[in-house]
């Protein structure tokens, strides 16, 4: 996998974290932007670990199945905290890293816990606005 691959992944996690966590800002009147910007700088910094750091590393070690499962846990705890925007970085982590390693069983649990923590933070955006 190389870098231009792993760019596409990258920028639609940090679109999709950035547009859930607007709506979860803006949604209700009482928060301010600032708000909003500590979590674009929350997610700029997870971004540049998963995809500068995490994601280069894992491919260029043969733990590549280890560490996506460890991404796809950690995007799966991280919903708790979903007004973060962590989980779709997490969780797109674990799904590319996954998907790279799909024809073994690490690599078809991690690409399942990315698509299941990117749910289930979609989840609970949608019952925080019922």
């Amino acid at each position: 996998m190389t870098r231009s691959s792993t760019l596409p992944a990258a920028l639609a996690a940090i679109v999709t974290s950035a547009a859930l966590a607007a709506w979860g800002t803006f949604g209700e009147e009482t928060h301010a932007t600032r708000e909003y910007l500590v979590v674009l700088a929350l997610i700029g910094v997870s971004s540049l670990v998963v995809f500068g750091w995490a994601v280069p590393r894992a491919m260029r070690s043969p733990a590549v199945g280890r560490t996506a499962i460890v991404l796809g846990v950690i995007g799966l705890v991280t919903v708790a905290a979903f007004w973060s925007g962590l989980p779709p970085i997490f969780a797109a982590g674990a799904a590319l890293l996954g998907w790279s390693q799909r024809e073994t069983g690490r690599g078809k649990v991690a690409v399942a816990l990315g698509v299941l923590a990117l749910l289930a933070d979609i989840a609970v955006y949608i019952g925080d606005r019922l």
